[in-house]
């Protein structure tokens, strides 16, 4: 064998890029963006225009399935695939769409509608394995709840396979979550009263509800208050709970966009009439504190809209009727580190109205750089990709040496920074030497990994681990160079 055995180190550190459902955003008036490799770019394809609300879908690759207006559905083809539903495109969210548990062509469009007429909530179910692939309605404006605000949410249950859908009722203080599972939706509700009044004027029922990506906090901005409400929220029950009213700098300031950093621990407001954008530390431990930490992040030059959390962790800014999106770029960060640029993405001649597309919100959990991991030619890491970092071990050794535990301790740090996901660990060989040591080194090597991640302080229960010795080769055997890609570890994490 050789002096040294190469590990090729793979996982999905560094900038974590969420599933890809995200990532083709229609919105404003033709106006859109798509994260290719992390990075947006604008799209000109789009036939979307719509005042607020809009929402969009792609598949688990990025492709796109379809997008909609909350009454018009439009497929990738930018053709209609439905029209007649009953949101509203001057509703701030006039529809979520949310993929059904346990199936993979199953899409639910939950739409609201504005206050007068009362809508309410309702819901309407595409099939993505007709037509070709380009989908087809199939239920049509099934009733939910009426009257609600122009607010609707999702996500995912603590169990990681259900949803939940919120969204508030109108003239009353009640918060309802509906739960999505694989035998569709539950008819009965978890309501949570709490907060303030919704009530008396219809501009009451304007602003966005969004819940943070890993699913324990809920905060929504209401228009003619100029108030924000805060909340944790039960991920597993649905309930709502602690209460935190926030305020905007002016009593008379229209507040509208709504939300959380990638990591939960600052929340993020519009107030449009008086174009300011401010950021609230949810790291403070009183509410008093939380309300003494606003602090106004930017100004934009005209009516201020929608934020929305993308992709690559950074949050896009909707000024109205204008030809880019600013950027709140390290959203995770306190005060003027979270550095806000007005006009960052040009969107080609397209404009922007009031609205950013509304997601179900666990598909931004893990958006952020928690370590600064990058790959050999410094790009960013996309999750479930692999990328590679050598390691090499003393021949015919596995002890591992000590001028690598930085990238063990890194990826310690990781695991701790983000509960939900499990690591596989799996040892190979090249073809030297015989198959039963070869089979014994492969395992003792992924052992040795795994016990120094359990000494760093990761529960044994979210590390497996196992040796296949020389029977899966990526590369030939027959030179020196494939024999060392060979001799490799693998590193997979996955959600639990």
């Amino acid at each position: 064998m050789k002096r040294f055995f190469l590990f090729l180190l793979i996982w999905s550190s560094g900038t974590l890029y969420a599933q890809r459902e995200a990532s083709n955003w229609y919105f404003g008036n033709k106006a859109g963006i798509r994260f290719i490799n992390g990075k947006p770019e604008a799209l000109t394809d789009g036939i979307l225009n719509t005042t607020e609300g809009c929402a969009t879908i792609s598949d688990k690759n990025g492709n796109l399935l379809f997008y909609t207006d909350g009454k018009t559905v439009w497929n990738k083809n930018h053709q209609i695939m439905a029209s007649g539903l009953e949101g509203h495109d001057s509703a701030t969210q006039s529809g979520v769409i949310v993929p059904k548990p346990n199936s993979n062509n199953i899409f639910y469009i939950f739409t609201v509608h504005i206050v007068e007429p009362p809508k309410g909530l309702q819901y309407t179910i595409v099939d993505m394995n007709v037509n070709n692939g380009l989908g087809e309605v199939k239920e049509k404006n099934i009733p939910v709840l009426s009257p609600t605000d122009e607010k609707v949410t999702a996500v995912r249950h603590k169990n990681n396979k259900d949803v939940w859908i919120i969204t508030h009722k109108w003239n009353s203080d009640e918060y309802y979550s509906y739960l999505l599972t694989k035998e569709g939706l539950s008819k009965t509700p978890v309501i949570s009263k709490i907060g303030l009044m919704h009530t008396s004027n219809a501009d009451y029922s304007i602003g966005y509800l969004k819940a943070s990506p890993k699913g324990n906090k809920l905060a929504a901005a209401i228009k003619s208050l100029a108030k924000y409400e805060l909340f944790d929220f039960d991920n597993t029950t649905g309930k709502l709970s602690n209460f935190i009213e926030l305020e905007a700098s002016d009593s008379k300031a229209l507040t509208y966009g709504i939300e959380f950093s990638s990591d939960g621990s600052k929340l993020y407001c519009s107030a449009g009439s008086i174009n300011e954008i401010y950021q609230f530390d949810l790291k403070e431990q009183t509410p008093e504190l939380i309300r003494k930490s606003r602090f106004l992040v930017g100004k934009t030059t005209g009516w201020t809209g929608a934020l929305q959390l993308g992709s690559d962790g950074i949050i896009y800014v909707s000024p109205y009727a204008v030809e880019h999106l600013g950027v709140i770029r390290n959203p995770n960060k306190k005060g003027s580190a979270c550095n806000f640029e007005e006009k960052a993405i040009y969107l080609k001649g397209a404009k922007t109205q009031l609205g950013l597309p509304t997601f179900m919100q666990t598909y931004f959990e893990e958006t952020e750089n928690l370590l600064k991991i990058t790959t050999k030619d410094n790009k960013p890491v996309i999750l479930g990709e692999a990328f590679t970092k050598d390691i090499l071990f003393d021949f015919d050794k596995f002890a591992i040496k000590p001028e690598y535990f930085k990238e063990l301790d890194d990826l310690a740090e990781y695991m701790k920074a983000v509960d939900n996901v499990n690591i596989d660990i799996v040892g190979h060989t090249d073809n030297e030497g015989t198959d039963q040591k070869n089979m014994l080194l492969s395992q003792n090597r992924a052992k040795a990994l795994r016990d120094y991640l359990v000494k760093k302080g990761i529960a044994p229960q979210r590390i497996s681990h196992k040796g296949l010795g020389e029977t899966t080769p990526v590369a030939p055997n027959t030179t020196p160079e494939g024999r060392a890609l060979n001799r490799r570890i693998e590193f997979t994490l996955k959600k639990i």
